[in-house]
């Protein structure tokens, strides 16, 4: 083996860093499998419930149900091999039965739902990064100016505002006072989701408003951001060089965006997932049929493996965004990675 890969500093980092995202993963796991369990109530419920209401009142037979889906699911183990059996399914990439859908597979209701949440967040967090950023030079190039002071202003209150606050508002304006966008959904009730038009634009309705309250969160972050590393460019050798020599405002405006522009770059995979999480009351409010809604569905009914899968997919991918941020952080800057490494 190549001794001179074991000195190198990135792999040390990367190695070290991957090191603390799996333990941090593996408590994650554990607070993940115990919270839902602190809720009091019976999950099971549901699926009792549903059988009284199709006139199973036997008690004798609504016990003997009880009992084979206790089994089922294994809540009639203690605890501790409860938790054992569900770190070994995680492993095996088992994240069980849904207590609501039953018998449908969690990671089928996942790979269901999932897509309708990315459709949502991405192309709102990738916009909001364009416009957002586009704004922050505009504010540093004009610091301390009127049209900075409003930008400013407008900035701090849509990062400092959740995108669940600005949904209601919307709701209220644009589909109660004036009715031009419906009020919640994905698509009209009763119409089946098919590759065709009439659906394609009959979702682009639905979408409308909660893709705006996303995006004006994400662009209160990313123009605030933006502005703060464009005013300590500005003040750099090379940028009064551009303004000594001539060049247009205009174009120092670009070389400005280009050069402030890379940690925004890396931040990108972070704040996706970030709104892959925060995107959850925000499909509630709007009834979008997203990730959120059967989350908030699985905790009303006490479901436990749809909650532990949900968290799982959400937190997991919060981890791994932030690890591929710090690797690309540290492959660009070689005092990261050398001051972690004590080199």
């Amino acid at each position: 083996m190549d001794t001179s890969l074991l000195k190198n500093p990135f792999l040390i980092f990367a190695l070290k860093r991957l090191g603390m995202m799996i333990l941090t993963f593996l408590i994650v796991l554990f607070l993940i499998f115990l919270l839902p369990r602190m809720i009091p109530g019976n999950p099971l419920w549901v699926i009792i419930g549903d059988l009284m209401q199709q006139a199973v009142t036997d008690p004798e037979q609504l016990k003997s149900v009880e009992k084979m889906l206790l089994e089922s699911f294994g809540f009639h183990k203690p605890l501790y091999i409860q938790f054992t059996d569900f770190i070994s399914n995680v492993l095996k990439g088992d994240l069980g039965i849904s207590v609501l859908f039953y018998p449908t597979r969690v990671t089928t209701l996942i790979a269901t739902y999932l897509p309708w949440t990315i459709a949502l967040v991405t192309p709102a967090v990738a916009f909001a990064w364009f416009v957002g950023n586009s704004i922050g030079v505009m504010a540093a190039m004009n610091r301390n100016k009127f049209i900075d002071k409003v930008l400013l202003t407008m900035l701090v209150v849509f990062q400092g505002t959740p995108s669940y606050i600005f949904g209601m508002y919307l709701i209220m304006l644009l589909a109660v006072y004036l009715p031009i966008f419906p009020t919640g959904g994905s698509y009209p009730p009763g119409m089946v989701p098919r590759l065709s038009l009439d659906f394609v634009l009959a979702y682009l309705r639905h979408y409308v408003l909660p893709f705006i309250a996303i995006f004006l969160t994400s662009l209160g972050g990313w123009g605030l951001s933006m502005r703060s590393i464009a005013i300590q460019e500005l003040s750099s050798d090379y940028m009064e060089y551009l303004r000594v020599i001539g060049v247009s405002q205009g174009r120092v405006s670009r070389y400005l965006f280009k050069c402030s522009a890379l940690p925004q770059i890396v931040g990108l995979a972070i704040v996706l997932g970030w709104s892959v999480a925060g995107s959850v009351i925000t499909e509630i409010v709007f009834s979008y049929q997203g990730i959120g809604l059967i989350l908030w569905r699985g905790v009303q009914s006490l479901d436990y493996p749809l909650i532990q899968g949900i968290f799982i997919i959400i937190i997991g991918t919060l981890l791994l965004a932030n690890y591929i941020s710090e690797l690309l952080f540290a492959y660009i800057d070689p005092r990261i990675r050398y001051a972690y490494v004590g080199r």
